[in-house]
């Protein structure tokens, strides 16, 4: 009987010493689950202020598309403004060009008739009675 008794006490260290490696084991992991518990609401938490964060730059750069399409169309406006206005002007300089030109002729057939008629003039003044020659 004493035989059966150290084989039953051998036997309960091994259930207790089992027991104990068990109840080792669980803490461990129970100490593994809350640490990766804390990590996964860190996660969590860094997702949703990268979410916030992301969504914010795809605002600012919805704002800043509106932004730069708004100038376009100001810029389209103005360079078509301008485009006329340089049409304009150079209607107006052609105009200026073509009259300066008339202008330019009629001064040099002008002064070809002035240059005749002065000549005409020396003619009949030499002509003239008392004329020197």
């Amino acid at each position: 009987m004493l035989q059966d008794l150290d084989k039953l006490a051998t036997r309960i260290r091994q259930v207790v010493a089992l027991l104990q490696q068990a109840r080792s084991e669980s803490e461990t992991r129970a100490a593994r689950i809350a640490e990766l518990e804390h990590r996964c609401r860190d996660m969590q938490e860094q997702a949703a202020r990268d979410s916030k964060a992301l969504a914010l730059a795809n605002k600012q750069l919805a704002e800043h598309e509106q932004g730069l399409q708004a100038a376009r169309l100001e810029s389209d406006r103005v360079r078509q403004d301008l485009e006329s206005r340089l049409q304009d002007h150079q209607g107006r300089s052609q105009a200026l060009q073509n009259q300066l030109d008339r202008t330019v002729t009629e001064r040099d057939r002008l002064i070809d008739v002035a240059t005749g008629a002065q000549q005409q003039i020396e003619l009949i003044l030499e002509r003239l009675p008392g004329a020197e020659n």
